[in-house]
């Protein structure tokens, strides 16, 4: 029957030789553990059987498998009540999994856990075995369209460029228009009305419209061919694009950094335990973007949840919009890949900016001997690249949804909604032609 680790510890050969023989000692007798843990995803998945005794899988089991085979101890599982971490109360003690191994109630603690000063004053950290950053996890939009998309076809530039075209043109007419030998004037009014009547059949061209000119004068004949094909290059370019950008839907993805969520002023952040690493530290940040962040709980748009609860209360609000969350981008992959695996959809995306990193470890009993022990096999593990590779076989899906793109094409009747930008043109063009219609009559009548 293997012997509690504290009971075979007390012998000083054995705990002299675990001390000086970190990396090659092994237990001559199997030796048993009592080991902490609570569900994280895609680290660490608990098994209940229906006896309730208690069994791990995912990396971390791995991990902890692994090791125990190399220094030859078994391990009984335990949770702490509070399914936490682990916070630090006023008198000293300790909650969650850092209050089980402070109180020596468990030998060693999975977590994994990102080290802090406070932590490490009351447990002792094995080798980080994984870095991972938080970001933003936030619910696609449904796929649109721009009502305004006639206007993208060209650039800015281009519409620039063709107003000023227009304008030189008219110039140009002007002068030509000009008789040295008849007037003194740089301009008659009946130049200046026929230059007029030149620039509107410039604007007809470029609108596709039917022209009749009657164009005596060579000059005249070749500005108004030059600009026949420069119309003919730009309508056919602007049309073929136009037809392009109607066939495709935008999937909005407009909350990618800090900053965009701050600006937000409808979301809501969904963080950790308010007593894990993260929104501790956020109340210690004095400055910057994450002051700003740790300040939106003063109006009401910070909420605490479980990360283990995001099934079934935190992905109905980031699915409605309103909310996002922020956890690490390994939580994040693995809510995107149980997603994809139960919908067939991508219907979450990860923010571009990523900040807070951190080391993931397990912790042991301060002063214990055993966490140097653990920590040598840890760090052969990932030498080996085995963590990282393990994760990969977790999340089988996830990389369905990697490069989700953010505009997706369609083959389906155009909706109203699809181009009512072009009708207000249209309604906002009448309008003016009765204003100046109504200005003729009156100035006729007068």
């Amino acid at each position: 029957m293997a012997r509690p680790l504290k009971e075979v510890l007390e012998d000083p050969d054995v705990y002299q030789d675990l001390l000086a023989n970190p990396s090659t000692f092994r237990f001559k007798q199997s030796v048993s553990l009592v080991v902490s843990g609570v569900e994280w995803k895609p680290h660490l998945d608990f098994v209940k059987s229906p006896d309730g005794h208690l069994t791990v899988e995912g990396p971390v089991a791995n991990l902890l498998n692994m090791v125990a085979a190399s220094l030859n101890f078994t391990y009984s599982l335990v949770t702490p009540e509070d399914q936490a971490w682990g916070r630090k109360l006023p008198d000293g003690n300790w909650t969650g999994m850092v209050g089980q191994v402070f109180r020596q109630e468990a030998d060693i603690a999975l977590g994994p856990f990102a080290q802090s000063v406070e932590r490490r004053q009351a447990v002792d950290y094995t080798q980080s075995f994984f870095f991972d950053g938080r970001t933003i996890i936030a619910g696609k939009g449904r796929p649109e369209i721009d009502p305004w998309s006639f206007m993208l076809p060209l650039q800015p530039p281009v519409w620039v460029a063709l107003l000023v075209g227009l304008v030189v043109a008219w110039l140009s007419l002007v002068v030509m228009g000009h008789n040295p030998k008849g007037s003194s004037q740089l301009t008659s009014a009946s130049h200046f009305m026929r230059a007029s009547h030149l620039l509107f059949q410039h604007l007809r061209i470029i609108l596709r419209q039917d022209v009749s000119m009657n164009m005596t004068r060579g000059r005249e004949m070749v500005l108004m061919g030059g600009w026949v094909v420069v119309s003919v290059v730009v309508t056919c370019s602007y049309s073929g694009t136009l037809v392009s950008l109607l066939a495709v839907r935008h999937v909005p993805q407009p909350l990618q950094t800090i900053r965009d969520m701050l600006d937000a002023t409808h979301i809501t952040v969904v963080l950790e335990g308010v007593n894990t690493i993260v929104p501790v530290t956020l109340t210690k940040i004095k400055t910057g973007e994450l002051k700003e962040l740790n300040d939106l709980k003063y109006s009401g748009r910070i909420k605490y949840k479980n990360p283990a609860l995001f099934k079934k209360e935190v992905e109905p609000l980031v699915q409605r919009g309103d909310h996002v969350q922020i956890a690490t981008t390994l939580t994040i992959n693995s809510h995107i890949d149980r997603g994809f695996a139960t919908t067939r959809r991508c219907d979450f995306y990860k923010g571009r900016q990523t900040f807070f990193m951190t080391q993931h470890c397990l912790i042991g009993q301060k002063g214990n001997p055993i966490v140097a022990a653990l920590s040598r096999r840890i760090r052969s593990v990932v030498e080996a690249g085995l963590y990282p590779y393990w994760l990969d076989k977790s999340l089988p899906v996830y990389h369905n949804c990697r490069h989700s793109p953010s505009k997706i094409t369609v083959r389906e009747p155009l909706a109203l909604d699809s181009f009512w930008g072009m009708l207000v043109v249209l309604i906002a063009g009448h309008l003016v032609a009765l204003l100046v219609f109504c200005l003729e009559l009156n100035a006729g009548s007068n």
